[in-house]
């Protein structure tokens, strides 16, 4: 952008830094929760872990994560992004650690879950929180949802960096895979600890303007309340806000779909992999290597295609007018929603290159609308005093819708068929919801277009007397 239009070059280049900086840090992440998943195997014989038993400890963590978010939500408002991102580096690179130093046998489990839960706590429940904080005091409003569409695609790019890089690690065991997440997440963190502050003190030698970024754009929330209003008071006028529920609900139905498939999109593309070949036994062509390798390579798409909605959904909120906004939520959700019931309906019956192409489909169509809200919509609901607050309850929801889809995945077991009716029904709510934002935009435009008309219409008589 020039610098006639508000932004000098040296700004660019001072933002780009800093989201990149962002970004590396929440990388560190992943190489304190993907390690688990790559050295699971080893580390379920060492501890001697059932299948249960390690269900049980992932849960655990999602459900540490949730008391995370709430507790990142409420120090990002109080004390700034950046100690909350340092805090939350420290304490799972700390947890990743101490696991790795666990004695092997089933009497350390406690420990284990213990250790695991505060991996969970900070990893899952701090860190995007805080980075969201951070990120949007530094982005300018008009770029907000093209810039945080990029900030949002860390959490595909990170997972995929720590498991090609711990992956090499296997020969050392699963506590040399921990210990080298540990380290790595450390490393990843001293640049913002050394360069990154909560937002930029000066800006072209000028006082900063919280106006003009995207974490000091006041809302209708923040017009209402003084700045020396207490932070419960204004907690409360936040949770009174009915929209406030529907963004988390909507957000929640959205990420429990993203969770389920994840989690057994490959499982789902096996099947029909299967159910096509000619094979005699079915066992022994799920547990194939070309099976695998087919499943792998085509359920990719789901992250990749996801990515590209990621950015797509950002620039179209930028570029709409305010009052479609909701439109950036709708035309993704609707086409997801027909989708679902469409595999509800065919399920296993589907080629295999129909069934890839549609889980990738759903992938373009579920995350480019998640990720915006969390990034975007929590923002302008808290405002600039309570942004971090909103991504936190929203994030809470997530959790919950998360837990709940997985224990009723446990439930239906391998049926499929239930498993795309009970994903239909969700999608359906989040189109419920992502209209209701829609239509609540309209009626704002609408509303503020007669304000301003009448008090156009009462000028013009004093104008000619």
């Amino acid at each position: 952008m020039s610098e006639g239009e508000g932004h000098s070059m040296r700004d660019w280049c001072r933002l780009s830094l800093v989201l990149l900086l962002l970004c590396l840090c929440y990388f560190g992440k992943y190489f304190c929760t993907s390690d688990m998943y790559i050295a699971q195997a080893s580390f379920t014989e060492n501890m001697s872990l059932s299948a249960p038993q390690l269900s049980s400890m992932f849960a655990l963590g999602y459900f540490a994560s949730m008391f995370g978010k709430v507790t990142a939500g409420a120090l990002c408002d109080a004390v700034g992004g950046r100690f909350v991102i340092l805090l939350a580096a420290a304490g799972y690179a700390g947890s990743t650690f101490l696991l790795s130093l666990v004695p092997s046998g089933s009497e350390s489990l406690p420990m284990v879950f213990l250790l695991w839960a505060c991996v969970g706590f900070f990893a899952l429940g701090l860190a995007w929180v805080a980075v969201v904080a951070v990120a949007t005091n530094w982005i300018p409003a008009e770029y907000l949802g093209r810039l945080m569409g990029i900030v949002s695609m860390a959490p595909q790019l990170g997972d995929a960096i720590a498991r090609l890089t711990l992956a090499s690690c296997l020969v050392g065991g699963w506590r040399m895979v921990l210990q080298v997440g540990a380290f790595a997440a450390c490393g990843l963190t001293l640049p913002v600890l050394l360069f990154v502050g909560n937002k930029p003190a000066l800006v072209d030698g000028q006082a900063h303007d919280d106006e003009k970024h995207a974490g000091g754009a006041r809302s209708s929330q923040d017009s209402r309340q003084p700045s020396g209003v207490p932070y419960l008071a204004k907690l409360r006028v936040l949770l009174a806000n009915p929209f406030l529920w529907v963004l988390c609900l909507l957000s929640g139905s959205l990420y429990g779909t993203r969770t389920l498939f994840l989690l057994y999109s490959t499982s789902f593309l096996s099947q029909v992999y299967c159910n096509t070949a000619a094979s005699d036994s079915l066992q022994e062509c799920l547990s194939s290597g070309e099976t695998m390798r087919a499943t792998a390579t085509a359920s990719s798409g789901y992250t990749l295609l996801g990515c590209v909605s990621v950015l797509v959904v950002g620039s179209l909120k930028d570029k709409l007018p305010v009052r479609h906004r909701g439109a950036t939520l709708t035309i993704f959700v609707a086409p997801l929603f027909f989708l679902l019931a469409f595999l509800m309906r065919a399920s296993l019956d589907l080629p295999f290159h129909i069934a890839s192409s549609m889980v990738a489909l759903i992938g373009f169509c579920l995350f480019g609308p998640y990720k915006v809200l969390g990034a975007v919509f929590a923002v302008d609901v808290g405002g600039k005093e309570l942004k971090s607050t909103c991504t936190g309850l929203m994030g809470v929801s997530d959790n919950i819708f998360a837990m709940l889809m997985l224990l009723g995945k446990g439930a239906i077991g391998s049926d499929w068929e239930k498993m795309f009716g009970a994903l239909t029904v969700l999608s359906f709510v989040s189109l419920v919801c992502a209209t209701y934002v829609w239509v609540r935009d309209l009626k704002q435009h609408v509303r503020s277009s007669s304000t301003r008309d009448n008090q156009e219409s009462t000028a013009r008589p004093l104008l000619a007397a």
